[in-house]
């Protein structure tokens, strides 16, 4: 007999508190923000490399299209938070 999937999930998610917004868009700030070559580089050069790492067809690069608009958003809300001009 194989385990529900749902059971797992509830059985994990109940050892993890629920991240912080404001964490989470932290988190995504200093990942699209940094290439591999751990330099600084802007969203859409990050954006650009992970689609050209992967191609059009992975299973990544098919996410990243679909979170991309909420990846641009945290990046930018951080930036004004940081109080950085022009993003």
């Amino acid at each position: 007999m194989r385990a529900n999937p749902r059971a797992r999930f509830d059985t994990l998610g109940a050892d993890f508190a629920e991240e912080r917004p404001e964490s989470v868009e932290a988190l995504t700030y200093c990942d699209m923000t940094t290439g591999p070559d751990c330099l600084p580089v802007d969203v859409e050069t990050r954006l650009a490399e992970i689609h050209s790492r992967y191609g059009p067809e992975h299973l990544v690069s098919q996410s990243i299209t679909k979170a991309t608009p909420c990846i641009v958003a945290a990046v930018h809300a951080v930036h004004a938070a940081l109080g950085h001009s022009g993003q």
